[in-house]
């Protein structure tokens, strides 16, 4: 069932494999923008202390994948006592998308990611699940002339399992037949759930969350090979 290479724990054999559909996530994969994410996390709670600040930047680095609202929900309630009601939510948020909108029209590729989009772009279905805003990430591909290259996009408050799901039936592929490329455990972790191959994009410096024998990457430099198109 599943590909030479990667088996259902995500672990890694061979030196290539031949996945038939690819999920990607977006920050951290296909643009250079998770660590500039990190930072606005950060910057929205300027002024707090030191320690509680450095939480914030580690449990962002843990889970990427999930949406803000829900990281700001839980840096208020969790973090800092506070009740985290939707008001205080909004505003956060509003100060975040303040902070990381021109910054991501500026946000580099990804090495490696353009030339995959361009030379995978219609020979196999490549569907994008992100935790950023559904909303904001349609309108920043459009933007950023990227909206042609998916078959979906789905971002919060979609979930990634649930999407992850919604791609293997859509395409009607088994699980052991698509590949998801992401740089958090939230998609790791669903991809491990319905027993999808997962290649980890770490970048060099970046915490690493993940499993010791799960496939790794810098960047998708080398991509190609990888999935031997």
């Amino acid at each position: 069932m599943y590909p030479e290479g990667l088996q259902r724990d995500g672990s890694h054999r061979g030196t290539d494999i031949r996945p038939q559909a690819i999920i990607f996530d977006f920050d951290g994969v296909i643009l250079d923008s998770a660590r500039l994410k990190t930072q606005a996390f950060a910057d929205c709670y300027a002024g707090e202390a030191e320690e509680k600040l450095a939480e914030v930047v580690a449990y962002q680095d843990r889970h990427g994948g999930i949406g803000r609202r829900d990281k700001f929900a839980h840096y208020e309630r969790e973090l800092f006592g506070r009740p985290g009601d939707p008001p205080a939510l909004d505003a956060l948020c509003r100060r975040f998308a303040e902070l990381i909108d021109t910054a991501m029209m500026e946000a580099p590729f990804i090495p490696g990611a353009e030339q995959v989009l361009a030379v995978l772009h219609g020979r196999l279905p490549l569907h994008l699940v992100s935790g950023m805003p559904e909303i904001a990430l349609r309108a920043l591909l459009v933007r950023r002339g990227l909206d042609g290259f998916f078959t979906s996009v789905a971002g919060t408050p979609r979930f990634k399992l649930p999407e992850f799901r919604r791609i293997l039936a859509d395409e009607n592929l088994a699980a052991g037949e698509v590949l998801a490329v992401g740089d958090a455990r939230t998609e790791f972790d669903a991809a491990v759930e319905l027993g999808i191959p997962f290649l980890a994009i770490v970048a060099e410096g970046a915490p690493d969350y993940f499993p010791a024998d799960v496939p790794r990457h810098r960047d998708l430099s080398g991509f190609l090979d990888f999935v031997a198109r």
